[in-house]
């Protein structure tokens, strides 16, 4: 700490002087007057000022006000204490209004008066350092710097948020996954007068529908079974902040007309509620999937795309900006808790490598090598025993595998396509706990025709979680097992075995459900199986 004494005579800066020798780790400087105040100023930049009134033997003289004066006119804020023998109130008032923190009288001078006001100045200065070097942290972390990167596509990026930030309008992130969609979000609250209030990001993929617009909207008790107690949604939780509605695109249809209205009226309700409650916080929406498309095939509103997107922020991908890869690298490395180099082959290789995964990916990888590296200098072998990439499966393979081998079933199966599909379709539904909607996302079909392919097939509605009762086609007989004598018995579940007949009418057209696989046709039914056609 630098404590800078301004006094004319050499007694009171040697009593000054003294006292202050007791305090630890701090710098004295002296000044006789106010040229040399001000030379001492520009030169050291002292914490604190002990200032006398009046630096001359003339009375009128005022020089440690004109002092304060000019420190303030240069815009340092500098804490000042008077150290005076003037008692004057009109003196005192403009210190204090000069911005002085304290005064004391020299004929009261002494240790006890002195060092607890300078030790109380020396903790506000070590908070003000602490609070500066937080906010450099902030920024390093959610802020643009966080952003890093020289590519022209970061930069097109940096200056987006710096110019939209302190607007209230809905922002659309897009990008591929892991290239940052998340910290531009962060970056546009930090950026902005919101950086005191809460950021709330919402996976609108992680939970069925029905839990997304509760964990959004919020309820009132008794909304619903299960709403004990009024829950405050999201929106109401952001306040005057911002919300980030993470996966838009997967956001349930019944779901999107709702958000539509919340983001054109600033108002929303609360599941259960009487009266709507207004929205005060910002609205940014993030995809990584080709929304354009999914408005074509009628899987997103059109209305509400053109809502969300006020303003694009597109982040590049890491193939989009090679160029950073090198400096993402080094930033990467710098966190850990060893220091990693990298030889020359190594980067190169590491540049070569593709990215599927973007920053995301990259990141992973440093950290990988730093827990796992046998040594701090990275070469080749160890990237290649580390860092190589991972094979990914071959969607189209897998399935023309799952095509053959299905094709391979004994022909007394009757229609393979609805083998399959009836499987597919029981699986989706049992895997998202008899959500509808969550289970026609996850094949990625319409809602209804789910529910009319699952009717075509069991004739009843998709079974809920609590009674999941259909044996799957991998808990079939198996192949030759003969079926029971009661199999002319409907099942309990609702569904008929190919080539049963309807009771009381022998010349029914069989019921076209597929056959469990393995289940052999009885020896007395010689009905031709149903036709092979796409009923979609």
């Amino acid at each position: 700490m630098k404590i800078l004494i301004v006094d004319d005579q050499r007694s009171g800066r040697r009593t000054l002087r003294q006292i202050l020798a007791a305090l630890d780790e701090v710098e004295v400087l002296e000044a006789v007057g106010l040229d040399d105040a001000m030379a001492v100023v520009e030169r050291s930049a002292p914490d604190l000022l002990l200032l006398d009134v009046r630096l001359s033997d003339d009375p009128r003289d005022r020089g440690g006000l004109e002092i304060l004066r000019r420190v303030r006119a240069s815009g340092r804020s500098t804490p000042a204490l008077m150290v005076t023998s003037v008692s004057e109130l009109s003196e005192i008032r403009e210190a204090m209004r000069l911005g002085a923190q304290d005064y004391v009288l020299k004929d009261e001078l002494c240790p006890e008066m002195l060092l607890p006001i300078i030790e109380g100045q020396r903790e506000r200065l070590l908070l003000k350092g602490e609070v500066v070097r937080l906010r450099e942290r902030v920024d390093r972390t959610f802020g643009t710097k966080a952003l890093l990167g020289s590519s022209a596509g970061m930069e097109r990026v940096r200056r987006i948020i710096e110019r939209v930030a302190e607007s209230s309008k809905t922002v659309l992130i897009r990008g591929e996954t892991g290239s940052g969609k998340e910290m531009v979000a962060r970056a546009l609250h930090e950026m902005s007068s919101r950086r005191g209030e809460p950021f709330i990001a919402v996976n609108c993929s992680a939970l069925p529908g029905t839990l997304i617009e509760s964990l959004i909207f919020g309820h009132e008790r008794g909304a619903f079974t299960g709403a004990e107690k009024r829950m405050r949604g999201q929106l109401e939780l952001a306040g005057a902040g911002t919300i980030l509605l993470d996966e838009i695109a997967e956001m349930p249809g019944e779901l999107q007309a709702k958000l539509l209205r919340v983001v054109e009226d600033r108002r929303f309700r609360p599941l259960g509620a009487e009266s709507e409650i207004p929205l005060r916080a910002r609205v940014l929406a993030a995809t990584h999937v080709d929304l354009e498309k999914r408005i074509s095939e009628g899987r997103f509103r059109e209305d509400l795309f053109y809502r969300l997107n006020v303003v694009t922020v597109h982040v590049p991908s890491l193939a989009e900006r090679d160029a950073d890869l090198i400096e993402l690298l080094l930033a990467f490395s710098a966190e850990l808790p060893r220091k990693l180099r990298y030889t020359d082959d190594a980067i190169a290789w590491l540049v070569r490598r593709p990215w599927p995964g973007n920053v995301r990916e990259l990141r992973n990888v440093v950290e990988r090598l730093g827990l796992l590296a046998d040594d701090d200098l990275i070469d080749v072998p160890t990237l290649e025993e580390l860092a190589r990439e991972r094979p990914v499966v071959d969607a189209t393979a897998e399935i023309d595998r799952l095509a053959r081998a299905l094709l391979a079933l004994p022909e007394r199966l009757g229609s393979k396509l609805r083998v399959i599909e009836r499987a597919v379709l029981h699986h989706a539904i049992e895997s998202c706990g008899g959500n509808k909607a969550a289970a026609a996302r996850l094949i990625g079909v319409d809602r209804k025709m789910l529910e009319r392919r699952w009717d075509r097939h069991t004739g009843e509605e998709p079974p809920s979680s609590r009674r999941m009762s259909m044996p799957t086609p991998m808990a079939a007989r198996h192949l030759g097992e003969e079926p029971p004598s009661s199999r002319r018995h409907t099942p309990a579940n609702g569904t008929r075995h190919l080539g049963e007949e309807l009771p009381g009418n022998r010349n029914h057209t069989p019921v076209s459900s597929p056959r469990y696989v393995g289940e052999e046709a009885p020896s007395t039914r010689r009905q031709a199986p149903p036709p092979d056609h796409d009923d979609a």
